[in-house]
């Protein structure tokens, strides 16, 4: 009777240990400006991510991209047509890849990539001034690749301001 009632306490205890598992959320880790493809099991009905502006998702059939969009962490919640949980997930976002390089100057962050060159790649924590003219020269390039006239690289946001 003792061995019983061990075996039937262990049943019991790995059943909720299985069971707290199976709910606890997965965790992903990705660079900025990365996707990420994962597979659930059912078709997703709703995605929702707890802040987009750190990640985003889009679906195809049952996989799910996750686009890495700034640095930090965030979660996501996947549900089914029917509203059933399909996965949850915490997602973490970091700076660059293998190629990427911060420099620092004078307490102040400069990002390249380098493969082999160096070139700008503004992220977010820049060195406000220099990163506003990253971003307008990538604008400028963006409208120039859509067929739009640009009389020049757009200008540095003022620090602080508008």
């Amino acid at each position: 009777m003792p061995n019983l009632l061990r075996f039937s306490a262990s049943t019991l205890l790995l059943g909720f240990l299985f069971a707290t598992l199976a709910t606890a959320a997965e965790n992903i880790v990705i660079s900025t400006d990365q996707t990420q493809l994962i597979s659930v099991s059912g078709n997703p009905g709703t995605v929702v991510v707890g802040n987009p502006s750190i990640a985003d998702a889009t679906v195809h059939g049952d996989k799910v991209f996750i686009h890495g969009r700034a640095f930090g962490s965030t979660n996501m919640i996947i549900l089914d047509q029917n509203g059933a949980e399909l996965a949850s997930m915490e997602i973490t976002v970091r700076i660059g890849g293998s190629n990427n390089v911060a420099v620092f100057k004078a307490g102040l962050r400069y990002s390249y990539v380098c493969a082999p060159l160096c070139e700008t790649a503004m992220q977010p924590g820049d060195e406000f001034e220099w990163g506003g003219k990253v971003v307008g020269a990538n604008q400028t390039k963006s409208g120039f690749a859509k067929g739009e006239a640009s009389s020049g690289p757009a200008s540095a946001p003022p620090p602080g301001g508008e």
